[in-house]
């Protein structure tokens, strides 16, 4: 599907590379302008489907993007987007542009709002499963969650972290877009600290843990889940 291609990409080429929203674009249409194909009714079905692609990646790019970094990437999601897309005005007609200023440009922050107690959650969490290489302390969680420049956190197992934000998002704690917050905050490391946990690498950790949900995994979703009581 082009639109999970185009996914790949932008996490890839926006998100990890800090490449311009405009020439990304660019260069996934001009990678997929042509295909291995003579026969007409393939070449027209794929001009059509390039046309609609291009159009989403355009005249829908706040919502495309916010729907790349999202954790979930459903095709029912996709067909609503092409929906809105339908029956929205042309920006022919309208003049006006949705391709915003490129999200690296935007303050980082995870939309949260802590109490001491619900910290003192996180930590015992992280520290119960040891999430982190080393004990952390609610001052190293809040320095995380502040997105504080240049702090990190050295990561024992990414997958569980993974975990650890997506049930923080399936509580309404943090935004949907965490994985783009750590990966430009730079706030995660990997554990032989050689480098940078990306966007598309915790999108595939968490894609794998929950494909094989351990008794950790579970546990870490319960921990987060009492927050709320």
């Amino acid at each position: 599907m082009l639109l999970s291609e185009a996914r790949e990409l932008y996490l890839q080429d926006v998100i990890v590379d800090g490449k311009r929203y405009d020439r990304y674009l660019d260069d996934f249409i001009n990678r997929h302008r042509y295909i291995d194909c003579n026969h007409a009714v393939c070449r027209n079905c794929h001009e059509m489907n390039i046309h609609i692609v291009k159009g989403l990646l355009t005249e829908c790019a706040n919502l495309v993007k916010s729907l790349f970094i999202a954790d979930s990437f459903s095709f029912e999601e996709c067909m609503e987007i092409k929906r809105m897309y339908d029956i929205s005005e042309s920006l022919s007609i309208t003049g006006k542009c949705c391709i915003d200023e490129p999200i690296s440009n935007h303050p980082l922050s995870f939309g949260c709002n802590f109490t001491r107690e619900q910290m003192a959650g996180i930590v015992s969490c992280a520290n119960t499963y040891h999430l982190f290489c080393i004990p952390v302390r609610i001052e190293d969680m809040e320095a995380l969650f502040a997105c504080k420049e240049g702090f990190y956190l050295r990561v024992n197992t990414v997958r569980y972290v993974a975990i650890l934000f997506d049930a923080l998002l399936e509580n309404t704690f943090i935004q949907s877009h965490w994985q783009s917050v750590l990966n430009r905050g730079r706030f995660l490391r990997s554990k032989d600290d050689t480098r940078f946990v990306s966007a598309s690498s915790l999108s595939s950790a968490l894609s794998a843990a929950r494909n094989n949900m351990t008794s950790v995994a579970y546990g870490i979703r319960k921990a987060i889940g009492r927050l709320k009581e």
